[in-house]
């Protein structure tokens, strides 16, 4: 049998030592010859550095890369040299943490909470918070917007601020360090599209029956990492040096929200679009049909 040869990179968070790939499951499919069923020799490669990614993938040393939304949309509209296979996550909302010291959400009166500036400003906090604790933002609560969630963690476990509406991942490390979740916050902050499955254009057309069989791939191995929950802990703690607490919280939590489908659902392609470039309907279809390959979008 003949093999068709991929090359998938990915990128870890940022301020995490390491610890987080948005996308483990290829380790186990490899492992457990998912892919070579489906005809393909994968190598599932860490590369920092978003730009570093995009070189590897414009000069073909490597096929896809798994790639945050917001990321990939913003080099898309920047350059129209990148396609968008399918989407591993769509949606991974939000846990609002809690400084150790903080027992209750009318305990964040007089203080401040950090934010991501593109979730926060889109998501209903004025009403949330002045339903849940009659916290009046800008009033009784100020409220921090800035340029990434890696530094609304850092500031959180640094005491800068007393309360950071984080991913899962940086909220997991919180908690680590003695903060805590507000358990009762609803789903209102997102990231939509954290996983997505990118390629060049260029790749895009000439390697079309390659990447129908990876997706075919890849999807079984999402389901196969979601049922085998041992295995999974266990490589996140060897791959990735989680501890075991660590681990269980990443697969129970964090990735379950991971979809076998592979495809984007235009609600939350929508609601990214929002984030980093607001567009008219008409502008909206024309980006999904140019950036998303045949069939990679679920309406």
């Amino acid at each position: 049998m003949r093999f068709h040869r991929i090359r998938v990179i990915f990128g870890k968070l940022e301020g995490t030592e390491g610890k987080f790939a948005r996308d483990p499951s290829g380790y186990l499919s490899i492992e457990a010859g998912i892919f070579r069923k489906h005809g393909l020799e994968v190598s599932w490669e860490h590369v920092q550095g978003t730009e570093e990614r995009y070189r590897r993938l414009g000069i073909g040393e490597a096929h896809i890369s798994m790639v945050v939304g917001r990321a990939a949309l913003a080099h898309y509209l920047a350059s129209r040299r990148t396609r968008i296979l399918g989407c591993a996550m769509n949606s991974c909302p939000y846990f609002l943490v809690l400084a150790a010291g903080v027992r209750e959400l009318r305990g964040l009166k007089g203080q401040t909470v950090a934010c991501r500036e593109a979730p926060g400003a889109n998501a209903p906090l004025v009403e949330t918070f002045q339903a849940m604790a009659e916290l009046r933002l800008g009033e009784d609560l100020a409220l921090q917007l800035l340029e990434s969630d890696r530094r609304a963690f850092e500031m959180l476990v640094k005491n800068q601020v007393q309360a950071a509406l984080l991913p899962r991942p940086y909220a997991f490390l919180a908690e680590e360090q003695g903060c805590h979740r507000f358990e009762s916050w609803p789903e209102i902050v997102d990231d939509p599209l954290p996983i997505t499955i990118e390629t060049s254009d260029t790749l895009a057309q000439e390697m079309t029956n390659e990447f129908t069989a990876f997706l075919q791939a890849h999807g079984e191995g999402i389901r196969y990492l979601k049922t085998h929950r041992d295995e999974t802990v266990r490589l996140l703690k060897s791959a990735f040096g989680h501890s075991s607490v660590l681990a269980t919280k990443t697969f129970d939590e964090y990735l379950n929200w991971m979809d076998d489908r592979l495809t984007v659902e235009e609600a939350q392609l929508r609601r990214l679009l929002t984030q980093v470039a607001p567009l008219d309907r008409e502008r909206v279809e024309h980006v999904a049909l140019e950036w998303l390959v045949p069939g990679a979008l679920r309406t």
